[in-house]
């Protein structure tokens, strides 16, 4: 009988060390599950870029500037917002923002584009049709191991011909990535099929019987199937922590405005 009565108190004490120990070893699993989770799940970056010319597409839009940028994802759904502030005060300010889904490579989104100096009070908040400032684009696009080919449609908004009629300004891009000599590298090239949105300004020349009124067009993007971008980037990532540090430098051409600007950038990538 004491045998027993022994064997049941050691029962009972070992039963709480046992059962703590199983314990333990159970929550790490536990945490590291959920941690896998919310990682799978949710992704988001903070990124601020420092540009020695700001260069879009072709068009130059400003001098030295700085682009802030944040995005999150979840499950193929991103949203993302885009800023830039030139140096100079007279340079134009921007502030984008893009919602787009991505599923195995192909992609689709919605973008606002917004800038100052288009509407004579800047006002963000002004949505009424041939005033604002904004411009919304459509994008559809695909993006492999070797190459992306991305189409960008603008449909509302600030886009109209000199004509008046809407433009529907369109511009498809084409980007090969590569690496050579310990850098990444990014070749582009970037085409208009068509009359772009546009405007025309006058001015006086002195013609032969006297002055006369010139108009002098200029367009978003060309007056017709045009190569109006054409890149290559080379890049540089430097790793600090949780910190990437791409350091890059660009030669970029507009071929039918017989352009070219060579620039240099560095940008913080927290993620």
């Amino acid at each position: 009988m004491k045998k027993i009565i022994s064997l049941a108190l050691m029962a009972m004490t070992l039963l709480p060390t046992a059962t703590l120990a199983q314990e333990e070893q159970e929550a790490p699993e536990v945490e590291w599950v959920v941690e896998l989770v919310e990682e799978s799940e949710f992704k988001a970056y903070v990124q601020a870029d420092l540009v020695s010319h700001y260069m879009w597409r072709g068009t130059d839009l400003g001098g030295i500037s700085i682009q802030p940028e944040a995005g999150i994802s979840w499950k193929g759904l991103s949203l993302s917002a885009f800023g830039n502030a030139g140096f100079d005060k007279d340079d134009p300010q921007e502030f984008d923002l893009t919602l787009g889904y991505e599923y195995k490579g192909f992609n689709i989104g919605i973008t606002d584009y917004w800038f100052t100096g288009v509407d004579p009070e800047d006002r963000y908040f002004f949505y009424k049709d041939k005033e604002t400032a904004h411009q919304f684009e459509a994008n559809l696009g695909y993006t492999g191991k070797y190459f992306s080919l991305q189409a960008h449609t603008m449909f509302w908004g600030n886009d109209y011909k000199i004509n008046g009629d809407r433009a529907y300004s369109t511009y498809v891009e084409l980007s090969v990535p590569f690496r050579a000599a310990g850098l990444d590298w990014d070749a582009r090239v970037g085409i208009t099929p068509m009359e772009s949105a546009g405007y025309a300004t006058a001015r006086v020349e002195e013609g032969i019987f006297g002055p006369v009124t010139v108009l002098d067009r200029h367009y978003f993007y060309a007056e017709g199937f045009a190569c109006n971008m054409a890149t290559i980037r080379a890049t540089k990532n430097l790793q600090f922590k949780s910190l990437k540090l791409p350091i890059y430098a660009e030669l970029h051409t507009n071929p039918y405005l017989q352009k070219a600007t060579f620039l240099i950038g560095v940008g913080v990538i927290a993620f």
